[in-house]
């Protein structure tokens, strides 16, 4: 990783030679693609967004653009209206600076440290066994893009890039209104070219701790590792309708079998953001001598029900290997209350949108579980489009966690964004995406939490609306952008700014 200070000693002029990474070269707009390449030699995962940020204010400053930051750490970088545009009202381009950071077990990567490492499929751009970040860099890099055109025609803008917005919506929350003076807001953070996002979920996260009792195995005990792996994962709000299997609750279900041949559970390591369905979740677990043959049988058909049951993980998998005895183990009654909780809590679509078809109106994920000193703790996220109904998911949550002995820490929610079709930039942004694609965008909700419904409730009055490229596999190692997407994206975002700044918005 290149380091961060030289940045400020570096020209404009200079960036495309300094970054552009092979797999970018040739691609269009080259702005556009130029400031990805920037974003992703910076690491920027959540609450480690310093260094962008600053690497971003550098440039602004030196391109002649006045930056604030609130005491979040959220910068709004102010763009005079190129001339003749002057009465324009002000558009706000909004992203988020940081990025989730996945990558598989078998991959050699430091987050805090190393850059992303770009790669073409053909018509994607992804990253080499890590997550790849467009995920906001993409809406970061076309809101940079456009902030220093000197060719657009466009009214006055801000660009707010906001911080620590994967890890609950930090930024936003924080977010001091007095930094936006606009009223109309581009979101640049929406997955899917063909829509245009209108309303998002709101979201709370409950944490839940349960103390184990531990003792010492039996002499007679044996012990296995479990490991199970190659699960797609994904983002818990965008993919959460596709039934994806989830590595912690398999895990949980498959020891929880194993009592019957008097397993006991010594470890368990499962999932680790929030917002993504867990990959991978390895357990150990200890058990008579006698009933080791039985177990490895009983753990081989407990993998062919998996499979039959999650089809669609094809490259699941799931292996056994005999280990030293660890030094403690759960008590059997403790091992089995914490197994029963895991498979207790809620996972997937828990309801559906009465109003929106296909839209998922309430879910949670069970993010994380992790043992550590004889302490299990565990992570959830919900979500839903109605404050009531997320709230009942939380409290469930709490109330299993109460069953099995443990304490929960519930988090505050953040408000979810409501849909109005009446919007006067979704008049303007739908006329613009038929002019350059030729067809109507499809309006849409998305489950997955925007900072539009957190910023529209500090920010009185503000008329959003969310779009974007082709994103699929958020938040995990298949992540990945399309590129041709991205060029119409572009080229609506261009669209629109132009048509404001004509009047359009008038």
């Amino acid at each position: 990783m290149r380091d961060c200070i030289s940045f400020a000693s570096v020209s404009a002029s200079a960036h495309r030679e300094m970054f552009m990474s092979e797999a970018l070269q040739g691609l269009s707009p080259e702005p556009l693609w130029n400031f990805f390449a920037q974003i992703s030699a910076i690491p920027h995962g959540s609450k480690n967004e310093a260094a962008l940020g600053a690497h971003l204010r550098r440039i602004a400053e030196g391109a002649g653009l006045a930056v604030r930051q609130d005491n979040a750490g959220n910068l709004c970088i102010n763009v005079p209206p190129t001339p003749g545009c002057e009465k324009a009202p002000i558009v706000v381009l909004q992203a988020h600076l940081d990025m989730v950071c996945e990558k598989n077990a078998t991959v050699s990567f430091d987050f805090a440290r190393d850059a992303i490492r770009l790669v073409r499929d053909g018509d994607w751009i992804k990253a080499d066994g890590t997550s790849l970040g467009a995920d906001n860099g993409i809406g970061v890099a076309a809101a940079m893009a456009a902030a220093l055109s000197k060719e657009i025609p466009r009214g006055p803008v801000e660009v707010l890039l906001t911080v620590d917005e994967e890890t609950g919506l930090t930024g936003a929350v924080n977010l001091s209104p007095s930094l936006v003076r606009g009223r109309i807001l581009l979101n640049l953070d929406s997955e899917k070219s063909d829509c245009l996002c209108i309303g998002c979920a709101g979201g709370g996260e409950v944490g839940v701790l349960l103390p184990l009792t531990l003792t010492d195995p039996p002499a007679s005990s044996v012990a296995l590792r479990l490991k199970l792996t190659g699960l797609r994962g994904g983002h818990s709000g965008l993919d959460i309708h596709e039934n994806r299997a989830n590595a912690v609750s398999l895990m949980a279900r498959l020891v929880l079998a194993l009592q019957e041949h008097g397993g006991v559970l010594a470890d368990f390591q499962g999932g680790d953001k929030h917002n993504a369905i867990p990959r991978e979740s390895f357990a150990t677990v200890a058990l008579p001598a006698a009933r080791l043959n039985a177990a490895r049988e009983g753990i081989a058909a407990r993998y062919r029900a998996f499979m039959a049951e999650f089809a669609h993980e094809t490259t699941m998998k799931l292996s056994c290997e005999k280990i030293a005895q660890p030094a403690r183990l759960a008590s059997g009654a403790s091992s089995a209350a914490a197994l029963h909780m895991l498979a207790a809590f809620p996972h997937g679509v828990l309801a559906m949108s009465r109003h929106v078809p296909g839209l998922v109106e309430t879910s949670s994920n069970l993010a994380a579980a992790h043992i550590r000193n004889g302490l299990l703790t565990v992570h959830t996220m919900s979500r839903s489009s109605l404050p009531q109904a997320l709230h009942s998911a939380m409290e469930q949550i709490a109330s299993i966690s109460s069953l099995a002995g443990g304490t929960c820490a519930m988090g505050t929610p953040y408000p979810g964004w409501h849909p109005n079709p009446h919007s006067k930039i979704l008049s303007v942004l739908e006329k613009t995406y038929e002019e350059i694609c030729g067809r109507k965008p499809e309006r849409t909700a998305t489950h997955a939490g925007l900072e539009c419904g957190v910023i529209g409730e500090k920010c009185a009055g503000m008329d959003m609306i969310s779009f974007g490229p082709d994103i699929i596999n958020a938040h995990s190692p298949d992540e990945a952008v399309n590129i041709k997407s991205v060029a119409a994206f572009w080229n609506i975002l261009i669209g629109a700014l132009r048509r404001i700044a004509a009047g359009a918005y008038a």
